[in-house]
Order: structure tokens, then C-alpha cells, then sequence
């Protein structure tokens, strides 16, 4: 997390949490915790997972899944946080620290403030140092701009910042100076490079981004689009893990292959240049040291053409012949590659694994559909991809529709079942709880409700949604009965029985 954010981010969330008390502690994957937070109203929690650039530090009303069994870790810290309150917030922004300080617990005896450490954890401690909350200092702009190796003096001034400033005009560039060094930042962004979510700045950094107007936002975005599906790979077997991992590959070589195909037609296109040299040759073949030439092209006209001088023109001319010869050589295998990568991802979305990546201590499968995720084992449900990409999951039998809830579904996943009677219950994954759903997936999803439902020969069929979250299982109700706490809608569909066939 770069520094600079983490300043405004910790201000904002420390303030936000003053006077809270602290319920729970979780711990749903190694190195990642849930602190759930008094809240009146929808459940809030802490999210928090340490890492060197790009970790997470944010708010959710959902908390992610968590194991049958609480690790030890988590036990140790849910005994000495749980019901303490948030009395006070300190922090050492340059050091990526946010101190918490609690009210008093002497059994068991544990410290007066929680450290969250956005680098390296959580502990518990008695007391802050003497310089926890002291502010750095600033060198002036010159020095940051001159020196790369500044941030390891002052680790505020961290690479990224450097690296905007830099591309800055020296106008800009101090005003962003000052707007950071003064802490008065009002606009927080997120960018993507290629499909990946890069950590919030409180600067744009690149042409596209979208804005936040709090710190506290941007870290809610970025940590809901990329920790859910951190977490939900996890949980996955090892040969999913590896196709989201190969897919998320090959689809960055074809970005990669587009951008050196924009590089090939800027070559291709001195050609151009060439031809105009080389019908007018004759005019300045002989003359020396010229840094330029106009000359008329049939077919695009007159153009200024920039020579280098150390040339002669004809050494110019057949420069230009030289490049664009390059670019025609370099199209084939652009071509060649560009259908090799697009084979292998519809080879990897079909759920096929090169014969170059194996899973570890893995045995061969058997022909058919692919093998249930670790997660499903056991579970009666039957998996669908809809055309849209996502994984639906229906439950065979009551005992599956009642398992699915907690042992296939997440939290901000959505829930299908029969509005008027009873149904397969169908669980539609979800990344991550601001993920869109197509209307079409959505169609899907409910078509495939009703087909295993009493009224599959009807027709139609009124099918309900809800988020996992607002669906409860209660004590003393038979197997697949729940109780739906808030319903988002209803879809009436039309039942296509060939649709099973086509999404399996």
C-alpha cells in the first residue's frame, strides 16, 4: 500500500471507528483477519491482509468465509480484543502503521493498543513509541526529482510518487508535491494494467481511473474486487487455482501482442515515408547534413519527414525501407501467435490444462465433466458455466440444498428458488460483492431453478433471488428449508429443458 494513500486511508478509518467496540476476531485465510465492529444496523467488519505493496485495509458488511475450525492465531487474538473498546486512533503513516487503543482487559493481561501493521500484521502492545505519531519531514521537489533512491531517507517519498512526479510538467509537479506533502488530497483513484486492479493512489496515474471522494472508498473497491477472489482461490482445488492462473496469462500475452502489433504498424507505416523519399530523390540525393525534407506522396499528399543528419538521404531513405521491412517480417508471426493464444484460452475456459502444467501430487482424471472444486466434495449439486462465463450450482437432493449454503456459497453470492413452492436450490457465484452479473447469466440461473422444480413441465416459472447473506438455515426446519430475509426480485422465465444440456 503506498504511503501517501495509507495517510489519508488510516485518518479517515480511524475516525470511523472512535467509540466502536470490537465483537469478534476471524481469521479466514493465512494472513488475513476479520475484525467484526459494532454497527446498528448491516454487519461491519474490518478486513485486513498484510503485504509489501499491495495489501488490504478495508470495511465490509461482508465477511469473507471463514474455516470449520478458528486457528490458534485467531483464538489468541479473539480472546484479548473481543468487547474492547476503540477509545483513541494514532497513526505512523510513513511506516504504514494505524495504533488503536483500547479500553482495559486484565484477563487475560494483553496490551492498551492494537497495531495495525499494513506491512507485516497485527499485534497487541502497552505502550506507543515516543515517536509513533511524529510527522516527517519533506525535502524540496528538486532533490525527490533528481534523487531514485530517495525513499530509502524518506519512505513517504515512495516510487510511485516519485514515478508521477517525474512524468509531471514542473508546474504540476509541485502542486501535486504540495497537495500530498500538505496532506490536502480530495480525490482518491483506481487503475487497472491489463486485468489487474493496481493498490489506490491519491493521484491519477494513468489515463483511465476511476475516483473516489474518500480514501476510505477506493480501499472498499479495491479490496472487494480483488480479496473475495484471492480468498475464493484458496479455497479451490489446485487445478482450478492453475486455470484462473493460466487464463489471467494468456490473456496478458494477447494484451502484450496487441501493443507490439501497434508498435509493428508504426514501422510499417515508414514505408510511407520511403516511397515520398524515393520519388523525389533526385531533388536532395546529393546534399549533406540535412535534418529534413518536404516532399509529396501520390497518395497522402505532402509530408515533412525528419532525416538524421549523420545520414546521407539515400541512407535515410533506405532506413525508412528497412523498418517497414521489419514490420511486414514481424505481421506472420503476430498473426501466427495471436491464434495460438486465443486456441489456448478457449482450450483453458473449457477447463483444459496445457500438457506443460501439471498439478501437484495430482492423478489422472477420468473421462466426463471436471472434477468438483475441494470445497463441493460430497455435495449432490451439479455445476454449470452459464454464457457468460459464471459458475451456477444446483442442489441434487434436500440434504445438498441444505449444505450448499454454507459449504458452496459466499456471502455476497445470489440464491435462486421457486417463488411458490418447492425447488432445487441454485447458488450463482459471485468475485466479489460488487461484482455485475449480465441479465442473461441472471435468466440463466433462474431457468435452471425451475427445470428442477414443480413446475418444469409449465413452461414458465416465477423464480425469486436473493444474496446468500439475506438466506438462513433455522434450527428445527427440515433439510432445505430456509428462511429469506430480504428478497431482491423475482424473474418469470421460460423453461428451456435444452438449456442443462448446453451449460454443462
Amino acid at each position: 500500500m503506498e504511503a501517501n494513500f495509507f495517510r489519508f486511508l488510516a485518518a479517515e478509518l480511524g475516525s470511523f471507528l472512535l467509540g466502536r467496540r470490537i465483537d469478534k476476531v476471524f481469521g479466514p485465510a493465512p494472513g488475513v483477519w476479520t475484525l467484526k465492529i459494532q454497527n446498528t444496523g448491516e454487519p461491519l467488519h474490518v478486513l485486513f491482509r498484510p503485504a509489501k505493496s499491495a495489501g488490504h485495509l478495508f470495511l465490509s458488511p461482508v465477511k469473507p468465509v471463514n474455516p470449520p475450525n478458528a486457528t490458534a492465531m485467531a483464538m489468541w487474538f479473539r480472546k484479548r480484543l473481543r468487547n474492547r473498546k476503540i477509545l483513541n486512533w494514532y497513526m505512523d503513516w510513513p511506516s504504514l502503521r494505524l495504533a488503536l487503543e483500547l479500553t482495559p482487559r486484565s484477563e487475560p493481561a494483553c496490551g492498551s493498543f492494537l497495531i495495525i501493521n499494513a506491512r507485516t500484521g497485527m499485534e497487541i502492545i502497552d505502550e506507543l513509541p515516543p515517536e509513533f505519531s511524529s510527522q516527517p519531514e519533506w525535502p524540496a521537489i528538486e532533490d525527490v526529482l533528481d534523487e531514485p533512491e530517495i525513499w530509502r531517507s524518506y519512505p513517504h517519498i515512495s516510487p510511485p510518487l516519485r514515478r508521477q512526479l517525474t512524468s509531471l510538467s514542473p508546474e504540476d509537479a509541485h502542486q501535486l508535491y504540495f497537495k500530498v506533502a500538505s496532506g490536502t488530497a480530495e480525490t482518491f483513484y483506481l487503475t487497472k494494467r491489463n486485468d489487474d486492479w493496481l493498490p489506490p493512489l491519491a493521484w491519477q496515474s494513468g489515463k483511465e481511473a476511476e475516483c473516489f471522494d474518500s480514501a476510505l472508498d477506493a480501499a472498499n473497491a479495491y479490496g472487494q474486487r480483488t480479496l473475495f477472489p484471492l480468498l475464493e482461490m484458496e479455497e479451490e482445488k489446485p487445478a482450478q487455482t492453475l486455470l484462473k492462473r493460466e487464463r489471467k496469462k494468456v490473456r496478458r500475452n494477447l494484451n502484450r501482442l496487441n501493443e507490439e502489433e501497434v508498435r509493428l504498424q508504426k514501422l510499417a507505416d515508414e514505408k510511407i515515408k520511403a516511397e515520398a523519399m524515393q520519388a523525389e530523390l533526385y531533388r536532395f540525393k546529393d546534399q549533406e547534413g540535412l535534418e529534413e525534407v518536404t516532399v509529396y506522396h501520390p497518395a497522402h499528399g505532402e509530408m515533412l519527414i525528419a532525416l538524421n543528419p549523420h545520414l546521407t538521404p539515400t541512407e535515410n531513405m533506405e532506413k525508412y525501407f528497412k523498418l517497414a521491412a521489419k514490420a511486414d517480417r514481424g505481421f506472420p508471426h503476430i498473426r501466427r501467435r495471436r491464434k495460438e493464444l486465443e486456441d489456448q484460452l478457449t482450450r483453458l475456459e473449457q477447463g483444459t490444462l496445457p500438457d506443460n502444467v501439471q498439478v501437484a501430487d495430482s492423478k489422472p482424471q477420468p473421462d466426463g465433466p471436471p472434477p468438483l472444486p475441494k470445497r463441493y466434495k460430497g455435495l449432490a449439486v451439479t455445476l454449470f458455466r452459464s454464457t457468460d462465463g459464471f459458475t451456477i450450482i444446483r442442489g441434487k437432493n434436500k440434504k445438498a440444498n441444505h449444505d450448499m449454503l454454507s459449504r458452496a456459497a459466499s456471502p455476497f453470492d445470489y440464491w435462486f428458488h421457486l417463488a411458490d413452492g418447492p425447488s432445487s436450490h441454485i447458488i450463482l457465484k459471485r468475485d466479489h460483492p460488487e461484482h455485475d452479473v449480465p441479465e442473461s447469466t441472471m435468466v440463466e440461473a433462474a431457468i435452471l431453478c425451475g427445470l428442477k422444480s414443480f413446475r418444469k413441465d409449465d413452461g414458465k416459472a416465477d423464480i425469486m433471488y436473493a444474496l446468500v447473506k439475506d438466506v438462513r438455515k433455522v434450527k428445527g426446519f427440515a433439510h432445505g428449508q430456509v428462511a429469506v430475509d430480504k428478497k431482491l426480485g423475482t424473474l418469470r422465465v421460460d423453461l428451456d429443458p435444452s438449456l442443462e444440456k448446453k451449460l454443462t
